[in-house]
């Protein structure tokens, strides 16, 4: 995006760059691995190292995959280290994080009440989307595009995401939970 030639400032360019919910999502998976790699130095009780939250992160990653390579990937088509940029960012960390999440994480006990605050982050960024794009007729992406779509069926299209946000939770949780009694018949 810096590269590529625009009249924007520089500030505009990096709240753009910002404003793409995988750019966001990668950056708390990055998070969540480092903050992994250093619980062995600062102990496993923090807020990273939980099942729920390693569950969350591994939510929001899989619907940037799932969401990109339905509906986006037909649309958007990089060349050269674009290409290799994006398919790290559409595939390959939401495939490593899922497996991780299944290997590591999966056979541990999953609250499910937690699932609501899981919600908070997507529906936030879906807020902030469309009241950025209202202020400054940016959209990341043209299924939120209310200037082309119009605001009732942006609406509809954050409703349909926040629905598989919703039904992936659960059922990453009901995996999880599933596998917990089988390694732990007794509780």
């Amino acid at each position: 995006m810096i590269q590529a030639p625009t009249s924007d400032s520089i500030v505009v360019v990096i709240i753009r760059f910002f404003s793409y919910f995988t750019i966001l999502s990668n950056l708390i998976v990055f998070t969540y691995f480092i903050s992994k790699a250093l619980s062995a130095e600062l102990g496993e009780n923090g807020f990273w190292t939980r099942s729920e939250t390693s569950t969350a992160v591994t939510v929001y990653i899989t619907v940037v995959g799932i969401v990109y390579h339905i509906v986006l990937s037909k649309i958007h088509n990089p060349q050269g280290l674009a290409k290799i940029a994006d398919h790290g960012l559409h595939s390959f960390t939401p495939i490593v994080t899922l497996l991780y999440w299944v290997v590591f994480v999966s056979p541990k006990k999953v609250n499910y009440t937690s699932i609501p605050y899981w919600l908070i982050y997507p529906a936030l960024y879906f807020v902030y989307t469309i009241i950025h794009g209202a202020l400054t007729q940016f959209y990341p992406y043209p299924f939120l595009d209310v200037s082309k779509i119009g605001l009732l069926q942006s609406f509809l299209n954050c409703l349909v995401v926040l629905v598989l946000f919703t039904f992936l939770s659960l059922l990453l949780s009901f995996i999880a939970n599933i596998r917990y009694k089988k390694l732990n018949p007794s509780t």
